[in-house]
């Protein structure tokens, strides 16, 4: 009981706190999915701060389970209208509070603003493995394709719901022909960079769709099979995911050193 009423007496404060450190302003929204195009609003471009969300950080700290979770979705919403704001607003948080089931929760939204805001130097990577197909078009021709025999969980591939079986006939203004439409894909997309969007026509079944994919970063160890003539054992996304975030956080904190806390 006497916890529970600590509890409550540090959010409140925090509340207050997290008010005055960042006081109202106007928040354009960027509508888009996880990992689709988000920009920083104009205010946050000139310098401004952004407000925290009423209610929505004490939201994290819930004793109900299923509270938890929808202020944390709504956490990262917000978050990704705003992205530069959001990531300042919510680093203050991680540094500040001491509610343990706050500090995780709002963790996890920053890494995920952190993410998509990452600068990705290098080439683009899809994220499926391949193989060589033919399809027969409207006049019954046969077309060279790209069969998916795999996706990747997490990758640019899936974010954009291809599917292994479907049958890729081109993308953007790529057509293939019969002299290895692998490589003519695989080149194209190395020739992006992360970041990149593509679109690539699709036929799943007797359906024929446009499906745009918005390209991560390459792994490096992708380049072992070059190298060596073996497969590599891929990180998860997962496992990059927080590679960087923690690399980030490390910068953030050499950053606190030398400058005089707020």
């Amino acid at each position: 009981m006497l916890q529970d009423y600590a509890d409550g007496m540090k959010m409140n404060y925090f509340k207050k706190k997290a008010f005055l450190l960042f006081p109202p302003t106007i928040i354009l929204a960027v509508a888009g999915g996880m990992f689709a195009e988000v920009e920083d609003s104009e205010e946050t471009k000139k310098g401004g701060s952004v407000e925290l969300p009423e209610g929505l950080i004490e939201a994290l700290g819930h004793e109900d389970f299923k509270k938890r979770r929808e202020g944390q979705n709504e956490l990262l919403l917000w978050g990704k209208k705003d992205l530069q704001g959001g990531i300042e607003a919510l680093y203050r948080i991680y540094r500040e509070v001491e509610n343990p089931e706050v500090r995780l929760r709002g963790r996890e939204v920053l890494k995920a603003l952190v993410i998509l805001k990452q600068p990705l130097p290098g080439q683009g990577y899809l994220g499926i493995q391949m193989d060589t197909a033919r399809w027969k078009d409207e006049k019954g021709m046969m077309r060279p394709a790209v069969l998916i025999t795999d996706v990747r969980k997490g990758t640019a591939a899936d974010l954009a719901n291809l599917k292994a079986n479907d049958l890729i006939t081109g993308l953007d203004e790529v057509l293939f022909d019969d002299l290895a439409p692998t490589r003519r894909l695989a080149d194209y997309i190395k020739s992006k960079g992360p970041g990149d969007k593509i679109t690539l026509k699709v036929k799943r079944g007797q359906d024929h769709l446009e499906l745009t994919a918005s390209l991560r970063r390459r792994p490096t160890a992708l380049d072992e099979i070059t190298q060596w003539g073996v497969l590599p054992v891929l990180p998860q996304e997962t496992e990059m995911d927080e590679d960087y975030f923690q690399e980030w956080l490390k910068k953030q904190r050499e950053k606190d050193r030398k400058s005089p806390r707020d």
